[in-house]
């Protein structure tokens, strides 16, 4: 079956294809630059970790795959990645590094004689926390006197997000989150603080650009004139991508938040939480778990315990962006195979765009994917504070795998009483016989049960 991706339509010279499992680009070779030349290269091979790894199908490798025959076309293979995760999901630091590679690459690609006309931040993904560009289509020709035609994407996608985080220390992701094309210029104008007019560079590429944004578009529907735009040199569009990349890479973060620090500062006592990492350290070992899911990871302690007990691959997932940017910054480090993905899970990221389907649901992009799930008290912030019931939470939780540790938190617990102040009519049956009760009547099996507080207690249930 030869099926077009759902977010690889809008280009018809370069369109992705999942065939038999494979990742396909199918390129239409008198519109494009030389693939054969440019996979060989001294720029792509300079930048082999910094782009998805990239074949050119033979005529054989073609037939196998029962491709239909298209004149004027090659095939390409990409490396398939373990997951697809999107701009509004990611936290600051990985944003940022997104946007340096993006910048990194497009100045070495203008020095090597070829050009980037996309800066769309969903065309770079993440290979064991380190960004990858995945969209060959975007590779061209480069030509002296012209705009640079990424500008206003680069900053919708980029810059704007990153200096709302930066200035403001308001999280740009589901504000990103509510339109496909990155953050709107005029808005982020208006977010950030009057000291940042005083800032050249955010002065043109956000206050002004916004300003010229809204002129272009209104003479252009009044009057339908062609609006000419700056055509610059070779040398000043590697100037002013230098100009962006020293922008941003001086943004930082403001003040950490709570939970960002709960390893250290939470409510349980060395020896209890010595005894939880044990658990989790014997979950992994026992079933032999590989590839896991940590919800409500916070800064990774737990998913670090996993990786020293033979996980291979984890994805954490937390809502808290200071916690889960901690994460990322601590494995990338460590160099391990670490995906962080920033969710609510009472508002999990939905399908977007064309027919809802040009950007998949996060259930759609993982369901079924881990042979472990490690969910370490997470549940009361779903079921307690979103009233969700016990038993939508664990079916949902099914989505994702068949083998659970489970933190049940009870109500007697101070965490919970806080999160019940003025709502404990609105919550029936949480407590942990029901919870039980619920899983064997899901045809899930109780491996084993072990009381770590009086509150608390660690479940091992699968299917």
């Amino acid at each position: 079956m030869i099926n077009r991706e759902t977010a690889s339509f809008r280009d018809n010279k370069a369109t992705v294809y999942s065939v038999s499992g494979k990742i396909l680009r199918k390129v239409n070779y008198l519109k494009n630059i030389d693939f054969n030349e440019f996979l060989n290269s001294n720029f792509y091979k300079k930048n082999s970790k910094n782009i998805i790894k990239t074949f050119i199908l033979d005529a054989n490798q073609i037939n196998k795959l029962s491709i239909p025959y298209e004149k004027n076309t090659i095939w390409l293979e990409h490396e398939r990645l373990d997951e697809i995760i999107y701009p509004y999901e990611l936290t600051f630091n990985q944003l940022k590094d997104s946007a340096l590679l993006f910048l990194n690459l497009y100045i070495d690609a203008i020095e090597n004689s070829y050009d980037i006309i996309d800066a769309s931040a969903y065309n770079i993904q993440f290979k064991n926390n380190h960004p990858v560009f995945i969209d060959l289509g975007s590779f061209a020709k480069p030509k002296k006197d012209s705009e640079i035609i990424w500008h206003k994407q680069f900053c919708e996608n980029y810059l704007a997000p990153l200096l709302i985080k930066s200035k403001t220390n308001i999280n740009f992701n589901d504000i990103f989150k509510g339109n496909l094309n990155g953050i709107d210029l005029k808005l982020a104008s208006k977010i950030l603080p009057f000291s940042s007019f005083f800032n050249f560079n955010i002065l043109t590429n956000i206050h002004l650009h916004s300003i010229l944004n809204s002129k272009i578009s209104s003479s252009t529907h009044k009057s339908k004139k062609i609006v000419k735009k700056n055509k610059l040199s070779l040398k000043q569009k590697v100037l002013i991508a230098k100009s962006l990349k020293n922008t941003i890479d001086n943004l930082k973060t403001q003040k950490s938040s709570y939970w960002s620090n709960y390893s250290k500062i939470n409510s349980y006592s060395k020896e209890d939480y010595l005894k939880k990492e044990k658990c989790v350290s014997e979950f992994v070992k026992s079933e032999g778990a590989k590839n896991i899911l940590d919800l409500g990871c916070n800064d990774g302690n737990f998913s670090n315990v996993c990786f020293n007990s033979g996980a291979k691959k984890i994805v954490g997932i937390d809502s808290d962006l200071d916690a889960l940017d901690k994460a990322y910054l601590n494995f990338k480090i460590k160099n391990l195979n670490f995906s962080c993905l920033y969710q609510n899970f009472s508002n999990p990221s939905a399908g977007i765009g064309w027919n809802n389907k040009e950007r998949l649901s996060f259930t759609e992009r993982f369901e079924k994917k881990f042979d472990g799930v490690i969910c370490l008290a997470f549940i009361h912030h779903i079921c307690i504070s979103n009233n969700v019931p016990l038993d939508m939470f664990v079916d949902y939780l099914g989505s994702f795998s068949n083998n659970f540790l489970m933190e049940f938190v009870s109500k007697d617990d101070e965490m919970v009483q806080n999160l019940l102040r003025n709502k404990d009519n609105l919550i029936n049956n949480y407590n942990l016989e029901e919870f039980k009760k619920i899983i064997l009547r899901k045809n899930y099996k109780i491996v084993s049960e072990y009381s770590l507080t009086s509150s608390r207690t660690l479940i091992h249930f699968k299917k």
